[in-house]
Order: structure tokens, then C-alpha cells, then sequence
């Protein structure tokens, strides 16, 4: 959808994510609406699904990397936002996100969905016309998702889906409140088009509410924070989604 275009492609912040009950999420949410407002971007239900085809080695570097809490982390995925992709030429990001602590940058590039796995193999020829029609930015993300794809000969891991409800401050333009619902992964059948995940990865009734931002958290947002006894949650919905796969598949 045209809608697409207008998503950012290159992000650089910090985000400190929060587990918290869907009570709480919902004071949180009636408690800001006095300084921030929903995203635009969304049309039905206050929400939109992510769709997140995740990633990794035969060895599970990404997952190991976060397991042994590495500093500076890069996992490489497909995202799809199925709400925006109602027509015949629906697109999606292939997107890199780099983790330093509590930094993250994003990179991506906006294509067709049916071309997604076609143009991450630099070799294909519909990947290098891709590559000659493209931006300056784009080239450099294209050629670091090339560099990660090969060194590591990443294959389909996961995809992870959720609802996530997006709020904007009406004043500082770059902070960001999200919480996301129904967080969900499988570890089969990659078509981001089959739906959401079939395992939960946090329980029902939960949220993970995400703080974004770029250089500071506004006042009023830390003592909504504390009056609320939010306590950070370090969580990858990707690695934690595996490990649940992995310990079902045991059971």
C-alpha cells in the first residue's frame, strides 16, 4: 500500500522495555492521552499486527549472542504489517537491527513481498537490478544485509507476530510509548502470509510496553512510569520465543 512509504527507514534511539498487566496498560494509556496521541498510522481497533520473519545461523549466533548478553548485537528480519497490505503488491522491510545496550539502529529497505528472500542473495540478478535502482542509504543497508546474510549463512528461524498499539507525544516529536499484546512465534511454515505465531511467548493478560526515545525521557513520562511501579523488563520477543519453542518441542 502506498501507506508504506511513509514508515521510517533508519532509526537511532534508545528503547527500555516494561512487562505490565493489561490493567496496568490500560491506566497508562487513559493517564497519557493528556500528552500524547495515537499514531496515525494506525486505522482499526487503536492497534496494528507485526509480523516479523526472524533470521539465524545453523549454530543460533543471534540467539546465543543475546543468551550470553552481548553488547552489541545484530539479528536480520522480514517485517511485514499486514493491516497496510491489502493490495496485490504488498511490500515489506528487510531490516537490520543493530543492539548496543539500550541503543538500537534500524535499517531497511522497502520491497515486494514475493521478491523479500530473492533479494537477499546478492547473486540472484533480480537482487542486483534491485541493488542498481536504489538509493545511496539503501545500498549501504543492502550491502550490510548481504555481508550478515553470507557470513553467517542465515536460513529462517522463527516469526514472531503481536498487536501493538503506538502512541506519539504531541510535544516532543520522537518519544514514543508502544505496548504490544498477544505476542506470539512459530518456528514453521515462514510465510509471513499464514498468519501470527501459535505459541505464546508471554502470557494472556500481559503487554510489554516499550519506552522510546532519543535522547531523554520527558518528566511527566518517568512519574507515570513510577507512580505505575514499572519495572524494566529485558526481553527479546525473538530469543525468548525460541526458547519456548525449544523447550515445547521437548515436553
Amino acid at each position: 500500500m502506498k501507506n508504506y512509504r511513509k514508515f521510517q527507514k533508519y532509526f537511532n534511539r534508545f528503547e527500555i522495555k516494561y512487562q505490565i498487566s493489561i490493567k496496568e496498560r490500560d491506566k497508562i494509556i487513559s493517564t497519557i492521552s493528556l500528552f500524547m496521541k495515537l499514531d496515525p498510522y494506525v486505522q482499526n481497533n487503536y492497534s496494528y499486527e507485526v509480523r516479523s520473519l526472524y533470521f539465524d545461523s545453523n549454530f543460533r549466533h543471534a540467539l546465543l549472542e543475546k543468551k550470553d548478553g552481548i553488547g552489541i548485537r545484530r539479528k536480520l528480519r522480514i517485517r511485514y504489517y499486514p493491516d497496510y497490505s491489502r493490495d496485490s503488491q504488498e511490500f515489506v522491510f528487510i531490516e537490520i537491527k543493530k543492539k548496543i545496550n539500550e541503543n538500537v539502529a534500524k535499517s531497511r529497505v522497502y520491497v515486494k513481498l514475493k521478491n523479500a528472500l530473492v533479494i537477499l542473495d546478492n547473486n540472484n540478478p533480480e537482487a542486483k537490478t534491485f541493488y542498481r535502482n536504489a538509493s545511496t542509504q539503501d545500498k549501504s543497508t543492502l550491502e550490510e544485509i548481504w555481508f550478515l546474510y553470507k557470513k553467517f549463512n542465515l536460513k529462517p528461524a522463527c516469526v514472531v507476530s503481536y498487536k501493538r498499539q503506538p502512541f506519539l507525544s504531541k510535544v516532543e516529536k520522537t518519544f514514543r510509548l508502544t505496548f504490544d499484546t498477544n505476542v506470539m512465534i512459530r518456528n514453521y511454515n515462514f510465510d509471513l502470509h499464514f498468519g501470527g505465531g501459535s505459541e505464546l511467548i508471554v502470557p494472556r493478560g500481559i503487554s510489554i510496553m516499550e519506552v522510546k526515545f532519543n535522547n531523554i525521557i520527558p518528566n511527566w513520562a518517568i512519574k507515570i512510569i513510577q507512580s505505575n511501579n514499572c519495572v524494566q523488563y529485558k526481553i527479546s520477543k525473538f530469543a525468548a520465543g525460541l526458547e519456548k519453542t525449544k523447550v515445547l518441542a521437548l515436553i
